[in-house]
């Protein structure tokens, strides 16, 4: 009411206010990442949360060329192509004081001397060193080109010296278990001259990361966070990574914290080892692997991929499942990739599945590690693409219950009448939940809106007048899986 009460000449007084008559009208949680992992050894930096500004440069600036956060960052910020449309932050971690050592390989070229040109490729974690030999050229002379080749590379995740026993000694330019995984191949000969690979070894150390998630904070909503560290430990046990980060989600998924999210592991390895872990873990429904087999890529390289496509469809269509390629990343062998069957059996044991198209691996199953033996083959948690159907389901009903006009209004029961204009009964949320069910399936989230409509429940607490209890019921969608059909086919035979 615009004119005071208390006025008594002669007016007319009109007041526009804004209202919103479409409560419970589905909106999409926008999607953010949060990459948690470390810098170079030689790079001072703060371990403060980071929000990236579209810039690949600048992560890499700020925490080292070549450092997993700027190889990751690579993915998500490309210097040409699509770029990664939602906010993504960095939560940094150091190596510890003690116990943390830095990976190294070597390339070794014996031989008298080149006996005519050649070409070829030295790849460093998915990297290649593009090499030109000269006839005539020494094995010397080979090895100091190596050494100006790689360190000419800004990207290169190593560091590359000459020495006078390994010939090219290759060192990470981080410390701690993970450059053990630097992957190191050479293709092309040299007439003449001979070239010996060392692979990465002697790297120790997983820094701990409790206090990389507490600086996510609360206010944060990570709809998913990608760890750049390995999955297991050296011997193919799990690491304890996964409970640390499994402990964080579940925590974000309570009833206190209410922002649900997902944890990506990169992984590059075969059938046999990845589920030895992940059918380890039925009830986890929070970490889930994002899979190239035998891709020569660092693992969180491929995982960093895989969340540029999938955070971008969440962004965007919330409901739809997640394909694409991994365009720009090597795909392993032809050897190393698995048929229908593997890859089934993969699906139930709580792994997540690449294929191949063409000469690039693309994304096939998308799953947590959830599968408890009680649920058959259908766990309810298993794809991903769910529980970012929940996500937004949790999301919109958060719009509603903590709008500001519902916060300490007064309330009533269903039926009473009142002309406070701030009252709320529980036939108005009735109507909100209603309204949310209809555009949830407007949006293609749940089927069966009758079914949400009819069984959804609120009602003013039997002990506590100043509570309300509601249940909301929903079927999410499904997604196309798999379409099988069958073709009936006979002979015409004359009359």
């Amino acid at each position: 009411m615009g004119v005071p009460g208390s006025w008594v000449s002669r007016i007319t007084g009109i007041t526009v206010t804004p209202k919103n008559f479409n409560v419970g009208k589905a909106q999409m949680l926008p999607q953010q990442l949060v990459i948690i992992g470390q810098g170079n050894d030689d790079v001072l930096y703060s371990l403060e949360k980071y929000e990236c500004e579209g810039s690949a440069a600048a992560v890499g600036e700020r925490f080292g060329y070549g450092s997993p956060l700027h190889l990751a960052a690579k993915q998500l910020f490309p210097s040409s192509g699509a770029m990664a449309t939602f906010p993504v932050y960095i939560c940094p971690v150091k190596k510890g004081d003690t116990g943390f050592a830095a990976a190294s390989g070597s390339v070794l070229v014996t031989g008298t001397a080149a006996t005519a040109n050649a070409s070829c490729v030295l790849c460093i974690g998915g990297i290649d060193v593009q090499l030109a030999v000269t006839k005539g050229q020494t094995p010397e002379q080979v090895m100091a080109d190596i050494v100006t080749a790689v360190n000419a590379i800004t990207e290169r995740p190593v560091t590359a010296e000459s020495d006078e026993n390994l010939g090219v000694k290759l060192t990470s330019r981080w410390s701690g278990a993970l450059g053990n995984r630097i992957s190191l191949s050479w293709s092309g000969d040299i007439p003449g001259l001979t070239a010996a690979l060392t692979a990465f070894d002697g790297g120790a150390g997983v820094p701990a990361i409790d206090d990389a998630l507490s600086a996510i904070g609360s206010n944060l909503w990570a709809t998913f966070i990608l760890n750049t560290f390995d999955y297991k430990n050296a011997d193919g046990s799990e690491s304890s990574l996964l409970d640390t980060y499994f402990n964080f989600a579940d925590g974000r998924w309570s009833w206190l914290e209410k922002k649900p999210c997902y944890v990506a592991h990169g992984c590059t390895d075969s059938y046999v080892v990845r589920t030895a872990i992940t059918d380890n873990r039925k009830s986890d429904y929070a970490n889930f692997l994002c899979v190239s087999v035998g891709s020569p890529e660092l693992p969180f390289v491929v995982a960093a991929k895989w969340l540029m496509d999938i955070l971008t469809t969440a962004d965007s269509n919330p409901p739809q499942g997640y394909t694409g390629n991994l365009t720009g990343l090597k795909r392993g062998a032809d050897s190393a990739q698995e048929n229908e069957t593997v890859r089934n059996q993969s699906v139930k044991k709580g792994s997540s599945t690449n294929i191949t198209d063409g000469s690039v691996a693309a994304i096939n199953d998308v799953v947590s590690f959830y599968h408890p033996d009680g649920e058959g083959n259908f766990p309810a948690r298993r794809y991903i693409v769910d529980g970012v159907k929940l996500m937004n389901i949790v999301y919109n009903l958060r719009l509603i219950t903590e709008a500001p006009d519902v916060k300490a209004s007064p309330l009533l029961p269903e039926d009473q009448p009142t002309s406070n204009p701030t009252a709320k009964t529980t036939k108005d949320f009735k109507t909100w939940f209603a309204n949310l069910a209809v555009s949830l399936g407007d949006n293609a989230i749940i089927s069966d809106v009758d079914f949400t409509i009819k069984n959804m429940v609120v009602n003013i607490d039997s002990a506590n007048g100043k509570r309300v209890n509601y249940k909301f019921p929903t079927k999410v969608s499904g997604n196309i899986e798999i379409v099988d059909g069958e073709v009936l086919f006979g002979q015409y035979v004359g009359a």
